[in-house]
């Protein structure tokens, strides 16, 4: 009955009451539009702070494990104090105490090890500054033949290490370059400074870098724990070089024990001690690398330190947290 009662109202009327039912619709559907917007937003905000949360963690969990790093590295060198200190009567080898790496050691967290090689056992790039011998030159030269460099290289280096030269006309080699730079016209810090120097590419500094290192100026070179490519050099002279065979008997397969420099310059063609190298060479050590391989939740972190001995104290003269591979791999104990 009702629906034939509202069949019978005029047209007019049906309008109206339909009219009359659009607004109510209408607010339903804003406030579904509205809470959805809010959960879109809520949904927003919470993964928002999620993010955040996991970046705190992170940033957090990080500065712990570099800390833990620090604490670790630091107690290698204690380690390596002690090492260093031990009584050295005779010529450091390859034999010697220090050399002896330490075993993997299980720590709070992951595990450490630790090696020590001997930097006089490579040629110091700060021997060539301005006021050094002369015949670090000679001697440098040789190694870039051995290791199939260019030795105006040699000229190269020399001129980073110069002041005067540095700021002159060897400067514009560099400030002509497409990224422009001034030299250094100072002492090495490091030994990857040596890609900033002309005439050193990529593949030059791989095989030189393993043969090199930065200390302080007038280090001698330690013909016990000398590489093959240095003992070359120090073998032959400018006329006559020595063989890669010579240098290799030399080198005694890393484990040469020359008791005294004589013995050594008997071995070689020379065959006397030669009063110009005489100076540069000698069989006890002063400076060391140490590297500390640390493993913390499965993460590798590789630190080095620059270690000098002097007057009975122990010294460490340069901190670094990671390398490149060359440097790495001078760091091993059988890359020689």
């Amino acid at each position: 009955m009702r629906r034939l009662a509202v069949s019978r109202l005029p047209a007019r009327a049906r309008t109206a009451m339909r009219t009359a039912r659009t607004p109510a619709q209408r607010n339903r559907g804003v406030a579904l539009i509205v809470a959805l917007l809010v959960v879109a937003l809520a949904t927003l905000l919470v993964a928002a702070l999620l993010d955040r949360g996991e970046l705190a963690l992170a940033r957090t969990r990080n500065g712990l494990r570099a800390q833990q790093v620090e604490a670790y590295a630091q107690g290698l060198e204690a380690y390596a104090s002690q090492a260093l200190l031990l009584p050295r009567d005779g010529p450091d080898t390859a034999n010697s105490p220090w050399a002896q790496p330490l075993p993997p050691q299980q720590v709070p967290g992951g595990m450490i090890s630790a090696s020590m090689r001997d930097l006089n056992g490579c040629f110091n790039l700060n021997n060539l500054a301005p006021g050094q011998s002369p015949q670090w030159k000679a001697l440098f030269v040789r190694l870039l033949k051995a290791q199939s460099i260019a030795p105006a290289v040699a000229d190269a280096v020399q001129a980073w290490l110069d002041p005067e030269r540095a700021s002159g006309a060897d400067a514009s080699a560099y400030l002509g370059a497409r990224v422009p730079y001034r030299p250094h016209g100072g002492l090495f810090s490091h030994v990857s400074e040596l890609r900033l120097v002309r005439g050193i590419d990529t593949a030059a500094y791989a095989r030189l870098a393993p043969q090199v290192c930065a200390l302080p100026p007038g280090t001698k070179i330690n013909v016990n724990t000398a590489g093959v490519p240095l003992l070359q050099a120090l073998a032959g002279t400018g006329e006559v070089p020595a063989t890669v065979a010579l240098a290799q008997r030399l080198w005694q397969n890393g484990r040469a024990q020359w008791a005294q420099t004589d013995a050594f310059w008997q071995a070689t063609p020379l065959g006397r001690v030669p009063a110009d190298l005489a100076a540069l060479v000698g069989v006890n050590s002063v400076a060391f690398l140490l590297r500390g391989d640390i493993v913390l939740d499965g993460l590798p972190f590789t630190v080095f330190r620059v270690v000098l001995v002097q007057g009975g104290r122990v010294r460490i003269v340069q901190r670094s947290r990671g390398a490149d591979e060359a440097l790495v791999a001078a760091a091993l104990p059988d890359a020689r």
